[in-house]
């Protein structure tokens, strides 16, 4: 299998087509919230001025319509706050492309070309926790590595990591997360919309990592990346199966699950059994073992 087929193959395993269509439906109840919104605040103030039938309608219409305006403008911010974050960082820090960190430049952009996406802009910037973030609506995209990362993980699972930020723009999430802002800015909506949109975001991150695992092809090396992001590379080695199967039992509890809805991520108990239950599909089944003839 030539390195192309072998990201094709990748992008097209580890893609879950239902992303697409709870993105949607995100929109569409994002949609009816902010309306609804809108058409409230719209009919109080009608109400409250004692205005007519027909001048309560001329108000919703105006209110629908410069809640339309205020999404625009929101919407062209946020993407010139993109193209700012991008100048922010180029100007804070190590931009890998044009550095001596040589193995990685050339691995990103070997890997890019792999996934059949376009170059990605990568930064170090100087911050002792181990995370990294992707973002970008067009060229360039960029995927900001902090130190602490590149300090405590292995060249590997740095790979996995970046493989990881390169899925959130190979499929479209920091694109869609630029449309999303304008409600997840609204005044009070914005409780509800950001509750929302975190069922999309926590399905990204679970399919950025299985292409990390897909691309990579090793389950344990994607699962030991994420276990020192969460839990820091001094313990992360003490994160033994018994522990792992101890948390998986208790985030089976409802109050758990409950609790996840409030965070943009999955849980790492979560993503760690995500990845076990499709790094089986790496392996080949075991053929049975044949049986030898007894003569009669």
């Amino acid at each position: 299998m030539n390195p192309q087929t072998k990201g094709a193959v990748a992008v097209a395993r580890a893609k879950n087509g239902t992303d697409n269509l709870i993105l949607a439906a995100t929109f569409v109840g994002f949609f009816f919230l902010t309306s609804g919104y809108f058409i409230v605040t719209a009919l109080m103030a009608e109400e409250m001025r004692g205005a007519s039938i027909l001048e309560g309608v001329f108000g919703v219409l105006g209110a629908l319509i410069g809640g339309g305006f205020v999404f625009a403008m929101i919407l062209l911010f946020g993407m010139f706050w993109v193209r700012m974050q991008r100048q922010v960082v180029l100007g804070n820090s190590l931009q890998v492309e044009y550095s001596d960190y040589a193995w990685l430049r050339d691995w990103a952009n070997h890997v890019a070309a792999d996934l059949a996406m376009p170059r990605v802009e990568m930064f170090v910037t100087q911050d002792p926790v181990m995370n990294a973030s992707a973002f970008g609506f067009a060229r360039p995209y960029c995927i900001v590595l902090n130190s602490g990362s590149i300090r405590y993980l292995t060249q590997d699972e740095l790979k996995a990591i970046v493989v990881h930020e390169m899925a959130h723009i190979k499929y479209g999430h920091t694109t869609a997360l630029v449309y999303l802002q304008p409600f997840l800015s609204m005044p009070f909506v914005s409780i509800f919309t950001g509750w929302i949109a975190g069922f999309w975001n926590r399905r990204t991150e679970l399919t950025s990592d299985r292409l990390a695992l897909m691309y990579l092809e090793d389950g344990e090396l994607v699962k030991n990346a994420l276990v020192k992001i969460h839990v820091g590379p001094d313990v992360a080695q003490a994160m033994n199966q018994t522990a792992r199967d101890w948390l998986r039992h208790n985030a089976e509890r409802p109050m758990n699950r409950f609790a996840q809805t409030f965070s943009s991520h999955p849980f790492l108990v979560r993503r760690l059994a995500h990845i076990d239950r499709y790094a089986a599909q790496l392996t080949p089944p075991t053929p049975p073992a044949s049986v030898p003839l007894v003569e009669q």
